[in-house]
């Protein structure tokens, strides 16, 4: 076991096939079941340092995470600042497993543990923040299982968007209104802040706002432009044009009237957790495809002009000046 090391576990995550071993997330950050690893983990010692209620409630759960460390990772930083730094890794794993599936994972209580050679230092800290499902629940129900490839595909998928993030400067880390921050990077953390609001209302206005940041480039007749990209994005890969234009219009107009401070009646505030869903749905189904395909970042990462062209051809057909190119031929 190397000089820094810590362990925790995922709220809200079943693993349902055993591990043999551990499975990397990403660099520093492994998960497994095996009870052999576990027993090498929570030692006389560690249960001593992080208190017997811990220890049996890491034994207990479907998944124990863990990672070790050389002490030149730590950049000369405290061991709090450090944990806090490993954290903030998990939290961008959670994050980018919604590209996966709704769901409410979060991290339990990080131990972590530094070999100072004459003694041992613990320190622990944790995810604060909680999310909620799409349409507003967030605990009655709320695991989600995955099986072996589904945990490989998690780690795959945050391997590729986080790369991608690092390489254009536009890790969450930054401040997203930089010039030359990517608008799916932008997306992605409207959609986090959608998966954080308590309220219904906030969550569509975030979702919104994530759709706005992909598919819009000035506020000209900004709802219906909008609504019609999306239906049409989203119809070429089997989704119905009109019901998708309908969502989105419908939630434009929670957000409009969210942030002008009006009211909505009683039978749209029960339609709120249905629409919020879609919304959550429609989105998951264009980043995935945006993050998985060049042709499609450099359209909606581009500049504004490749936006406006790719929706005018695609709505619209192949541009005049082609058309008559090809009849002159």
């Amino acid at each position: 076991m190397k000089p820094v090391n810590y362990i925790t576990s995922f709220r809200k995550l079943i693993l349902t096939e055993p591990i043999s071993g551990s499975i990397e997330l990403m660099p520093g950050i492994n998960i497994t079941n095996d009870p052999t690893i576990k027993a090498q983990w929570l030692t006389p010692q560690c249960r001593d340092a992080i208190g017997q209620i811990e220890a049996a409630h890491l034994e207990r759960e479907s998944n124990f995470v863990f990672g070790e460390f050389d002490t030149e990772d730590m950049h000369e930083m405290p061991p709090e600042a450090f944990l806090i730094a490993v954290l903030r890794w998990i939290d961008l794993l959670l994050k980018d497993a919604w590209l996966l599936t709704d769901h409410v994972m979060q991290c339990d209580a990080a131990f972590l543990q530094v070999n100072l050679g004459d003694r041992t230092a613990w320190t622990k800290n944790y995810l604060a923040s909680q999310v909620s499902f799409s349409d507003g629940y967030s605990y009655q129900g709320g695991d989600i299982e995955m099986s072996i490839d589904e945990v490989k595909n998690w780690a795959k998928t945050t391997d590729i968007v986080e790369n991608y993030f690092h390489e254009s400067k536009s890790s969450p880390m930054r401040f997203m209104m930089e010039k030359g921050y990517k608008r799916s990077a932008r997306a992605m953390q409207f959609v986090a802040a959608a998966r954080h609001a308590e309220h219904l209302a906030f969550k569509i206005a975030n979702y919104c706002s994530a759709f706005e940041t992909l598919f819009t480039t000035d506020s000209t007749e900004l709802a219906h432009k909008l609504a019609e990209r999306v239906a049409f994005f989203l119809g070429q890969r089997g989704e119905n044009r009109r019901k998708v234009f309908d969502t989105i219009k419908s939630a434009y107009n929670v957000r409009s009237k969210l942030v002008h401070g009006d009211t909505l009646k009683q039978n749209q505030i029960g339609a709120l957790p249905a629409l919020s869903k879609e919304c959550d749905t429609a989105l998951r189904k264009i980043l995935w495809e945006v993050f998985h395909s060049d042709d499609l970042k450099r359209i909606f990462d581009a500049h504004n002009d490749a936006i406006e062209e790719h929706f005018a051809t695609l709505i619209l057909g192949t541009p005049a000046a082609d058309l008559s190119t090809n009849v002159a031929q």
